[in-house]
C-alpha cells in the first residue's frame, strides 16, 4: 500500500518591493550590499595632510638610520643608540600627524597649534639639509683658518634654525593655552618658580661651560665669539620654550581640561624634556677622568632616554585627542551646552555647577 503524494502548493509571485522602503535607509537589507572600489579603513580614517607628515617622518627617519644602515656587520647596539637620538625628531613631525588625525579641522581652530607643529617640521627638514648644504655654506662664507669647521653661514643657518624651533614649540605651548576652556585651580606660582629654576641652570651651566674652554687655544675670532654667545643664548632660549609648554600643559592638566589623561601626558612629557635639559648642563660640569668615562657615557645615554620619554609623552597625549575642541568631547558633561565664545571663568562654573548652563 503507498501513501498518495500531497498535492502541490501553487507558487504565489513575490510582490514587488515598494519602492520607498528600498530608499529608506532605516529598512535593513536581509543580505549584505557589494562595496565598489575603496582604499583600506586605515587610510580613509586619517586626511591627507595627516598621511604626509607621517611620511616625512618616516623619511627622517630613513635619513638617521643611513649610515648605520650600511655598516657591516649589524651592530643592534649602534642602531640602538641611533634610534634614541633620532625619535626626538621623529616625534616633532609625527606631532602634526597626530594633531590632524584627531582634530581634520585643526587648520582652521587650532591655527596657533598646527603652525607649530608644522614649524617643527620645517626644523627637521632644515637640519636635515644642513649636511648636503655644506659645501655651498663653504663656498659662500670660508671659515677662519684657525678654526676651519666654524663656517659662518653655516653659524647663521644653524641659528635660524634653532630659533624657528623654540619659536615652534612657543606656538604649541600659545595653541594648548587658547584651547583651554577652564580657570587654574590652584596658584600657579609654584610651577612657575621651579621651571624658572630649571631654566636658569641650564643658562649658568652653559655660562660655565664655556668659560672653561682653553682660551689660549682658541683665536677669539668673531666667528667663534658669535658661535660660543649663540651656543648658550639658543640654549636657554629652548628651555624657556619647553618651560612654557611645561607650565601650560600643568596648568591644563590641575584643572581638569578635557582630555585629562592627554594633558598630564603632554605635562609629564614636557617635564621630562626640560629636566634633561638642565641634567645634561649639570652633567657636562663633572670632570671625566679614564676611570668615569664609562659611567658618564651611562649617564649621558640615560640622560637622552629622558629625553626621548618626554616627546613620546607628547606624542600620546596628541593622540589621546589633545586638546579637546567641542563640549561633547569633554568628559565632564557630554549634555550641558557650553558657548563657543564663554571665558575660562563661565566654563568653570557651568562644569562645577556653580551656574546654570547659557542659553544660545
Amino acid at each position: 500500500m503507498t501513501i498518495p503524494r500531497p498535492d502541490p502548493v501553487p507558487m504565489q509571485p513575490a510582490a514587488p518591493a515598494d519602492p520607498g522602503e528600498l530608499e529608506d535607509p532605516e529598512v535593513e537589507a536581509d543580505w549584505l550590499q557589494p562595496r565598489g572600489p575603496h582604499l583600506p579603513a586605515v587610510v580613509r580614517l586619517l586626511p591627507a595632510t595627516a598621511w604626509l607628515f607621517a611620511l616625512l617622518a618616516f623619511a627622517r627617519l630613513a635619513w638617521g638610520l643611513r649610515e648605520v644602515a650600511s655598516v657591516s656587520p649589524i651592530d643592534p647596539g649602534l642602531i640602538g643608540q641611533v634610534l634614541l637620538f633620532e625619535l626626538p625628531s621623529v616625534i616633532s613631525i609625527l606631532l602634526a600627524a597626530a594633531l590632524l588625525a584627531r582634530h581634520r579641522d585643526a587648520g582652521s581652530r587650532m591655527r596657533a597649534l598646527l603652525g607649530g607643529m608644522a614649524a617643527l617640521a620645517v626644523v627637521e627638514g632644515l637640519r636635515v639639509l644642513a649636511s648636503p648644504l655644506q659645501p655651498v655654506f663653504e663656498w659662500l662664507t670660508p671659515g677662519d683658518p684657525g678654526v676651519p669647521f666654524l663656517v659662518p653661514s653655516a653659524l647663521v643657518y644653524q641659528v635660524a634654525s634653532n630659533v624657528l624651533n623654540a619659536a615652534a614649540i612657543g606656538a604649541i605651548a600659545l595653541g594648548l593655552a587658547r584651547a583651554r576652556r577652564f580657570e587654574d585651580r590652584s596658584s600657579s606660582w609654584p610651577v612657575a618658580a621651579v621651571l624658572a629654576v630649571l631654566v636658569v641652570l641650564v643658562a649658568v651651566t652653559g655660562i660655565i661651560s664655556i668659560s672653561r674652554l682653553p682660551a689660549e687655544q682658541l683665536p677669539l675670532t668673531a666667528t667663534i665669539v658669535a658661535y660660543i654667545v649663540s651656543t648658550v643664548v639658543l640654549n636657554v632660549l629652548s628651555a624657556a620654550a619647553f618651560g612654557y609648554l611645561a607650565a601650560t600643559a600643568t596648568a591644563g592638566a590641575r584643572a581638569g581640561e578635557a582630555p585629562e589623561l592627554g594633558w598630564r601626558l603632554a605635562a609629564a612629557g614636557s617635564w621630562l624634556v626640560i629636566g634633561s635639559l638642565a641634567a645634561l648642563g649639570v652633567a657636562g660640569l663633572v670632570e671625566v677622568t679614564p676611570g668615569t668615562t664609562g659611567l658618564m657615557n651611562y649617564v649621558v645615554i640615560g640622560i637622552e632616554v629622558i629625553f626621548s620619554i618626554g616627546f613620546v609623552g607628547l606624542l600620546l597625549g596628541f593622540v589621546l585627542g589633545l586638546p579637546a575642541a567641542d563640549p561633547s568631547e569633554d568628559a565632564w558633561d557630554e549634555e550641558a551646552a557650553v558657548p563657543a565664545d564663554a571665558g575660562p571663568a563661565v566654563a568653570t562654573e557651568l562644569r562645577d555647577g556653580a551656574a546654570a548652563p547659557l542659553d544660545g
